[in-house]
């Protein structure tokens, strides 16, 4: 899901200059007068590994409030704390906005984060994030899918694949990607209400293929939707149907859709996503109507339709949960 408003930004990772070697890139990490100085709040586990197996790269896209940073090491997205932390996320305190950053500007890691001569990032022992969890059950996570749904049939976004979840009238159809997706939801929920029930071993349609890159934008709604299902699915201690999934997709993934979706699907596989994401989740989970409607307006503002999108993912899962529970007894005590 995008950190911010996607028309917000710049960016190229598609015909941009490769990443500047070491030594093109040593000058920034030796020059002693940086713009900005900042340190890390917090990072993800994935972001930690990134940087621990990086040594220099170059910023690929620029938003008012986030950088992402292309590593020789893989990828990551420098934020500001406000906008909340995530598996791939370092989270800092900035003095202000980034726009000054220009694309393909190099990277250096080298005891620290080095942004060409604009920004340091200083590494001082940094909480390391996690996904947070909490105790819920189906009790709960009725009430919680009910309000939410009371909450989304007025305010769904037409843009995106909301519309499948919470569909008011004829306007189900008003976005293309809702006409080329509405097949495959029907057969992703007739597949998820027999591997969520007595079968064992069903696979997923290969209509799910037509999923990814599914949109416009840096995460199209199509990959959004797939994080979504892929963190509720781990919540139910259903990895097995992410794995189920992944197999499906992988051998696609590195040409189907882009780098940075291409992260945040790789991330929600391994069960995380971002601060916010998690924040709604866990409001129904435990169905906390105030939560839920202060987390909703959260959502709203990852991305175009981005929040939106994974929400719905996230529901189409949660539903058919509760669909099977009498065929599946769940312990509703987080991941593993």
């Amino acid at each position: 899901m995008d950190t911010e408003q996607a028309d917000s930004g710049r960016y190229s990772y598609q015909c941009a200059s490769p990443p500047r070697s070491r030594g093109e890139s040593s000058q920034y990490s030796e020059s002693k007068h940086f713009k900005t100085d900042c340190f890390i709040s917090s990072i993800g586990r994935r972001a930690l590994h990134t940087l621990k197996n990086s040594h220099y790269g170059r910023v690929v896209a620029v938003f008012n409030q986030s950088l992402y940073l292309e590593l020789d090491g893989g990828w990551c997205c420098l934020t500001a704390k406000q906008l909340g932390a995530g598996p791939f996320n370092i989270s800092t305190v900035l003095p202000g906005r980034l726009e000054a950053i220009e694309l393909n500007t190099g990277v250096v890691v080298s005891q620290g984060l080095f942004v060409g001569n604009q920004l340091k990032v200083a590494m001082t022992k940094p909480r390391i994030w996690r996904a947070p969890v909490i105790d819920w059950s189906i009790e709960t996570l009725q009430q919680g899918i009910a309000v939410l749904d009371s909450l989304s049939l007025c305010c769904a976004p037409k843009d995106g694949l909301s519309r499948l979840v919470w569909p008011r009238s004829l306007e189900v159809l008003s976005s293309p990607e809702c006409r080329i997706a509405a097949p495959v939801f029907a057969d992703v929920i007739f597949w998820l209400r027999q591997a969520l029930g007595v079968e064992i071993g069903v696979p997923p349609p290969k209509g799910i293929l037509k999923l990814l890159g599914l949109g416009p934008g840096l995460t199209p709604s199509g990959d959004d939707f797939l994080v979504g299902m892929f963190v509720a699915l781990s919540l139910c201690h259903r990895r097995d149907l992410v794995s189920s999934v992944d197999y499906l997709i992988r051998p696609l993934l590195d040409y189907a859709t882009g780098p940075i979706s291409r992260l945040h699907i790789l991330s929600a596989m391994d069960g995380e996503s971002g601060e916010r994401f998690h924040g709604m989740i866990n409001a129904l989970l435990a169905g906390d109507y105030n939560v839920i409607a202060s987390q909703l307006d959260l959502i709203s503002l990852i991305g175009h339709s981005s929040g939106w999108d994974a929400l719905a993912g996230a529901v189409t899962v949660l539903r058919e949960v509760i669909i099977t529970q009498s065929l599946f007894k769940w312990s509703g005590h987080g991941i593993g």
